[in-house]
């Protein structure tokens, strides 16, 4: 991973502070396929929330004053009464035991409690960043974009016991929001139907959905105890961060903010988090867009990658609407991207070749022809721009009315490469040599996004 092995590492997560904001968010970027899971999610999860100016450093971790609520699965039990968190290597300027008990209460779950250890683990720098063939074949570019605007950045995580944070300046307020997204990971294990999670098709819906409920449980804490800073809560500042990131850190970005949207369009109350457990998205368009579970199943869609010894094919996946959105997001203003990739019906993406030689096929297939005109359109704005920038070589074909199919990267590639079917069945080809023989077929999607 180069420069980012500081980050895939440990799967770090991020403190955001901005004057007078806080919310999560998160580490990963476009360095690696999105479905490459670097870490057990039940192990380790990460998130990033606001740092302040100053804070005073005095810490007091007796158990909260505030009562519990009945448990909601009839025990007779008081929830969101546990006991004492130890904070270890320092002290915060927040109660952390009434935090927890707080955030128990809000999800309705008890859990064992977590010990929190400060560390002092230095800046996150989202210009360290390096873009991995495949994508820089699509043309993004290791620019940091202007996340800036929505915050600075140091690291805290959640392991299977306890959470790690990095105070630095952090208020109460900034201290308090980062533990109480922390601490949705440890309790939500508990909830019911967490297991089910496991089925999720990719790496990155699961993790959209795991590190959604952190947001949006986070972003309830904040407006039920009024800590939203300059009225912004975690929810609004994962949609900036979102609009506002460069090309390599706006997929992730893009996992917390709908994930957390998913769970405010979906719930009533963040004590009802097991209902979108027991039944999750499949994809990322019900995610984007707060569907259910067996809203918009993706259309029918097999593509065969035919290789040659010049151009051995990688492993194909689908990017799901996310995915598209993320691309689009590299040249497009949101409203084209709104338009372009609403439609979205299926997809598989294959790239061919080496780290110095890369070319990437891209197979959509769309719900209306309206759609896949749409999309193609976007497509030759973003050519045009890349082209003209001198970033990455694009051509699309279609294949038949809703399919459209895109070639990126290495020019001899995008020339010779060809696209062939009808409806949801294609066959893609890479250029061959003089001597090349077609090698073994690669068929995909494999996984689900």
């Amino acid at each position: 991973m180069g420069d980012r092995s500081w980050l895939s590492a440990v799967t770090l997560a991020l403190l955001l502070l901005v004057a007078g904001c806080a919310a999560p968010y998160a580490s990963d970027t476009a360095t690696e396929s999105p479905d490459t899971e670097t870490t057990d999610p039940s192990q380790r999860t990460s998130t990033e929330t606001a740092r302040d100016a100053t804070s005073s450093d005095t810490s007091d971790e007796k158990a909260g004053s505030e009562p519990g609520i009945d448990s909601p699965n009839g025990t007779g039990t008081a929830v969101g009464q546990s006991e004492r968190v130890v904070v270890k290597n320092g002290s915060l300027s927040v109660n952390a035991t009434e935090v927890y008990q707080r955030v128990e209460r809000l999800m309705g779950v008890d859990a064992d409690t977590p010990t929190v250890q400060i560390r002092q683990l230095g800046a996150a720098d989202f210009s360290r960043g390096r873009v991995s063939p495949r994508y820089r074949a699509l043309g993004y570019q290791s620019d940091p974009g202007n996340g800036s605007r929505c915050g600075s950045f140091a690291p805290a995580y959640a392991a299977s016991d306890e959470v790690i944070i990095s105070p630095g300046n952090l208020t109460e307020t900034g201290a308090e929001l980062v533990l109480a997204h922390e601490y949705v990971h440890i309790i939500q294990r508990n909830v019911e139907g967490y297991d089910n999670l496991s089925a999720v098709g990719s790496h990155g819906l699961r993790r959209a959905v795991t590190e959604g409920t952190a947001v949006y449980v986070a972003d309830a804490y904040a407006r039920k105890y009024d800590k939203s800073w300059h009225d912004t809560t975690p929810l609004g500042i994962r949609e900036c961060l979102y609009r506002s990131v460069g090309d390599t850190g706006r997929e992730l970005s893009g996992r917390y903010y709908f994930g957390g949207r998913y769970f405010d369009q979906r719930l009533n109350s963040s004590t009802d988090i097991s209902s979108v457990y027991r039944s999750p998205p499949n994809t990322t368009e019900q995610l984007v867009h707060g569907l259910a579970p067996s809203a918009e199943p993706p259309v029918d869609l097999s593509v065969t990658f035919e290789g040659t010894e010049s151009w051995q094919a990688n492993r194909p996946e689908r990017m799901g609407e996310l995915g598209v959105r993320t691309w689009l997001h590299t040249e497009l203003p949101q409203d084209r991207v709104d338009a372009a990739a609403t439609g979205w019906g299926n997809d598989t993406l294959a790239s061919f070749g080496e780290e110095n030689r890369t070319g990437v096929t891209w197979v959509t297939r769309w719900d209306t022809s309206s759609d896949a005109d749409e999309f193609a359109d976007a497509v030759d704005d973003i050519g045009g721009e890349l082209e003209t920038a001198d970033v990455a070589t694009l051509r699309h074909v279609r294949v038949s009315e809703r399919t459209v199919v895109v070639f990126a990267g290495n020019e001899s590639f995008v020339d010779g490469a060809e696209a062939t079917g009808n409806g949801g069945n294609v066959t893609v080809t890479a250029p061959r040599g003089p001597s090349d023989e077609i090698s073994s077929a690669r068929r995909g999607p494999p996984v689900v996004s």
